[in-house]
């Protein structure tokens, strides 16, 4: 019985072990892996291997020319399929004047989707600058000359109240089927306007709607009530208006 106890003693003490192997193991492994993953890292960032072979862009273009958005895209499309920063590259052709909003992105295997809208102006703004429908400034390089479009003024940060305002007034004016040729908000905050047939409205601070209402209400009793061609009218005053005419260059005040 002793005898046994003994074997089974020795068994013990020299039973190989092999507990070392599995994190051995484990650590071939995740150095395979990492060196698979470089691998496969480098074969992916080699533009040789995936090149962007096709640019697509579209668009309905005026003023911006396809050459002009391939130039921006050419050096980033360069650098390969996977390589290419997306949104460096849309953030690169947002920043081009006439581009109001743009999308990139890529289609498998090889090809660049690029879609562009480019700027719609309903103003002028300020010297050299317009204005588009959600009040946003932009001035294009190089300066451009577009005819028809209403000229807006004010301080900055301003183009919104300024573009509210002139709807307003243009929705007024409808009846005397005139239109706002120009708007100013002065730095004082007062208005001023000048119509397409040349009229000049001082409007002023207060209640600018209501002057404007009260004008047009009035505006054919002005016409005949004068002698030559009316040039500027002053509706700054609380109970009437000053109008100038240009063959007499001189200022008639009247009662409202």
């Amino acid at each position: 019985m002793s005898k046994k106890k003994g074997q089974a003693r020795r068994k013990q003490v020299f039973k190989p072990t092999f507990g070392w192997v599995r994190p051995l193991l484990a650590l071939a492994t995740v150095l395979g892996s990492a060196l698979g993953l470089t691998l496969m890292l480098e074969w992916m960032h080699d533009p040789q291997q995936w090149p962007v072979r096709r640019v697509q862009i579209e668009g309905d273009f005026q003023h911006l020319q396809n050459d002009q958005l391939r130039a921006v895209v050419a050096a980033p499309a360069a650098a390969g399929f996977f390589v290419v920063d997306v949104s460096k590259l849309q953030a690169r052709l947002q920043a081009l004047p006439w581009v109001d909003q743009v999308s990139v992105r890529r289609i498998w295997p090889d090809e660049l989707d690029i879609r562009v809208r480019e700027q719609q102006p309903v103003a002028r703004w300020g010297t050299g600058g317009f204005i588009n429908a959600r009040a946003e400034v932009f001035i294009p390089q190089p300066a451009v000359v577009l005819n028809g479009l209403p000229q807006l003024n004010g301080p900055k940060d301003n183009q919104q109240r300024v573009l509210k305002m002139h709807a307003r007034l243009q929705a007024l004016l409808q009846p005397l089927q005139l239109q706002v040729s120009e708007l100013s908000l002065t730095p004082r905050r007062a208005w001023r306007l000048q119509l397409n047939n040349g009229l000049t409205l001082e409007i002023g601070r207060r209640d600018p709607l209501a002057r404007m209402a009260r004008f047009v209400q009035v505006y054919p009793a002005i016409l005949a009530s004068g002698d030559g061609r009316l040039t500027a009218v002053d509706l700054r005053y609380s109970n009437g208006f000053a109008a100038r005419w240009q063959a007499t260059d001189t200022a008639t005040k009247h009662s409202g």
